[in-house]
């Protein structure tokens, strides 16, 4: 950990010679949510590692299992714009998500493979660290949201480009409920790409360590999927509820009038089905239209 910034950079040497750059949020007080100093030490740090041939992949994780990453730090930003006055936008705030945006971006156009372990609590400005990577790894204690729309904000990050690839409208419905992803639903939506009980990342950090890589990313990309496998992909994902009401949910998002789709939505609070029942009610306290 650099100073007081509480994010851990290190990196993996392999049989091959070659090193994996790995960084580890570590705040978990704050469930590792996001602060510009812990956005500035990451992305240089990612430029560095993009350009060394010794470096052939990356690992983003957390300290701990409870959360990988609730999001940016709401509670500054808050502050700045208390201390900024109606209808100003604080210069910080403007900086941050300036910042943490170009990071974003650059794990999306990572020239080599990246590999987020996402497990626990996954919301807001864990998403877009999660998004862009090429190896997206649920567990099935993982709980993954858009919640912007609580706070009358739209899904940053990405969030909307991520939203507007899944299946049917249930980016739509996600981004205007808020509503909560497992990883089932992760994998179903494809925002996780594989899914592994979480207690196998400590196996997963030693079997990159004793393989041999290429210095190919596609090649890399494969082995990696390789070792995934071998922990058991896929074998321990809970039902979807996404899944098992994607038919209702395209017909509550159906048309191009929006102020009809979330009169829809708020009147889900309602219905007999608790899942949509609850998501129902997250509209009902939300701005999705602010």
């Amino acid at each position: 950990m650099h100073h007081d910034v509480p994010v851990r950079i290190g990196t993996l040497w392999t049989a091959s010679g070659h090193l994996f750059g790995r960084v580890t949020l570590d705040a978990p007080d704050s469930l590792n949510a996001l602060t510009m100093a812990m956005v500035e030490h990451i992305d240089p740090q990612l430029e560095r590692w993009a350009v060394d041939p010794k470096v052939v992949g990356v690992i983003i994780d957390a300290a701990g299992d409870k959360a990988f990453c609730a999001g940016g730090d709401i509670v500054g930003l808050y502050r700045s714009m208390q201390n900024a006055g109606a209808g100003n936008v604080p210069a910080d705030a403007a900086a941050f998500f300036a910042r943490e945006y170009r990071m974003d971006y650059r794990i999306h156009r990572y020239p080599k493979p990246v590999i987020c372990w996402a497990t626990g609590i996954v919301m807001g400005g864990g998403i877009g660290l999660l998004a862009g990577a090429s190896h997206r790894v649920a567990t099935p204690t993982s709980r993954m949201a858009m919640p912007e729309v609580g706070i009358g904000l739209y899904p940053d990050v990405g969030g909307s480009w991520v939203l507007s690839k899944m299946p049917g409208h249930i980016g739509m419905f996600l981004g205007l409920t808020g509503a909560s992803l497992n990883a089932g639903d992760a994998r179903y939506v494809g925002l996780a790409t594989h899914a592994v009980h979480a207690g196998q990342r400590g196996m997963l950090l030693e079997s990159i360590a004793q393989a041999c890589w290429h210095g190919n990313a596609q090649a890399d990309a494969n082995r990696i999927d390789g070792l995934l496998a071998m922990l058991g992909d896929g074998q321990e994902l809970p039902p979807s509820p996404l899944r098992e009401h994607a038919a209702r949910i395209a017909g509550l998002v159906d048309g191009d009038d929006l102020a009809q789709i979330v009169t829809r939505l708020r009147a889900l609070a309602e219905d007999p089905d608790p899942w949509l029942a609850k998501a129902g009610r997250a509209v009902a306290g939300a701005s999705p239209t602010s």
